[in-house]
């Protein structure tokens, strides 16, 4: 009996798919290079490998993209395509977006049909149109990589084609992608399912969400990005995806196919879920907290409390506890308050930082009253109170004499007029 156990379970470590037996740890991923990241401050939730340089693929994309909308003001300029030019820049193998010999197509249309179906063909003619020069075009990207702070990155093409030039990080290729969802046209091809240019003549669609269906593989955690696959760089995803308000980018490079799965979508959602399960927004500061305590003057008090208009969020572990010693805060504004001020005025603005890593800027407000007193101002020293005071009681004196003058007065014209009836 004991025997037939054993050999049942060796028989369910074979034939039973590894993504059933594996948990939702996060160790159990199988890319060999790996960063999450949140978009608002950049903070990495996990690496691994994320600083070693190596090829990423059709990920390069999206920096042809970036370079294209820098340089091209008007995104509906059409061009013409030469194919037999842009057959020159890459291998038959590549996935394409199907563009015709002497076909007219803007610059919108290109990046559509560059980042949804991973078009060779698209990208290659970008990188001969926009400047006119290919050469000049993969300057641009690289004086662009640096300017993103991508230090440790290299183009030396537009499609991502294996060559020891063209190498990136994880961490530069998050920077990347945090710099293209800032550009509404970029996430919207990053995120979008499929699109039809302008002329109708070509519909493509986005190789993730296609790949995930082709393999059903669940990628529902992952609101959108971009895939890449070259022999060197094996399989790549550059995505994001949302967590409580804060989106978050997952960069994992250097993933195997194996028994059917594609690692490359199943890694990255497996990661975000495992963000989504361990770890919360937690307030870092809260709305009203105390900002700052601020000198008054005509007012009973000689000091009030101003206060934040707003949360301050910041996605945490759930085993880790926000540490009161590691916030700082940086207030500009109004350094002295008084009466004039009303309750809920805009008193100064104070920049949040946690762990010295800076979280947002944030307005400061006075929710409480300021009650008028003139006697406890520090604007006014005691000799200035005591003659005030000695004006009042010599116009109090003078008016009282001048009150008993004219009743003397009075009192001796009637005097004066009974003697002479």
């Amino acid at each position: 009996m004991r025997k037939k156990i054993v050999i049942l379970f060796i028989f369910c470590l074979i034939f039973i798919p590894k993504n059933i037996l594996a948990s939702n740890n996060i160790e159990n991923v199988n890319s060999s290079h790996i960063g999450v990241y949140t978009i608002n401050n950049f903070r990495p939730l996990y690496e691994e490998n994320s600083k070693e340089k190596v090829p990423i693929a059709s990920i390069t994309k999206v920096m042809t993209a970036i370079t294209c909308i820098d340089n091209i003001s008007d995104l509906n300029q059409e061009v013409i395509v030469d194919l037999s030019q842009v057959k020159k820049f890459y291998d038959e193998d590549y996935s394409v977006a199907g563009l015709r010999d002497k076909q007219k197509i803007s610059y919108y249309d290109l990046i559509a049909t560059m980042l949804l179906p991973s078009g060779a063909d698209s990208a290659a003619c970008i990188g001969l149109n926009v400047f006119g020069n290919y050469s000049k075009f993969i300057n641009a990207m690289n004086e662009k990589a640096k300017e993103i702070g991508m230090n440790d990155t290299s183009f030396s093409n537009t499609i991502g084609s294996d060559d020891e030039n063209n190498y990136s990080t994880v961490y530069d290729v998050a920077l990347m992608i945090k710099y293209a969802l800032s550009n509404d046209t970029i996430k919207k091809f990053l995120t979008d399912k499929e699109y039809t240019i302008k002329d109708g003549t070509i519909t493509v669609h986005n190789a993730l969400f296609q790949l995930a269906e082709i393999y059903k593989v669940n990628v529902d955690k992952i609101v959108g990005g971009k895939t890449g696959m070259t022999e060197n760089a094996k399989y790549c995803l550059a995505s994001y995806s949302e967590k409580d308000g804060e989106e978050l980018i997952c960069i994992v490079l250097g993933s195997e196919i194996k028994r059917g799965t594609l690692f490359h979508l199943s890694d990255t959602q497996r990661l975000f879920e495992y963000i989504d399960k361990n770890y919360t927004m937690k307030n870092v500061i809260s709305k009203d907290s105390v900002i700052k305590t601020l000198p008054i003057y005509k007012a009973k008090e000689k000091e009030i409390e101003v206060s934040s208009a707003e949360d301050v969020k910041l996605l945490m572990n759930n085993n880790e506890d926000v540490d009161t010693e590691k916030i700082r805060i940086e207030y500009e504004g109004m350094n002295e308050l008084s009466s004039n001020n009303t309750v809920g005025e805009i008193v100064g603005k104070a920049k949040i930082y946690y762990d010295n890593m800076y979280l947002k800027e944030i307005d400061v407000v006075l929710n409480n009253k300021i009650y008028f007193n003139i006697f406890k101002s520090s604007k006014y020293n005691i000799r200035s109170i005591i003659f005030v005071i000695g004006l009042i009681l010599c116009f109090l004196i003078y008016v009282y004499i001048k009150m008993k003058y004219n009743k003397l007065k009075n009192k001796r014209k009637y005097k004066i007029d009974k003697r002479w009836i």
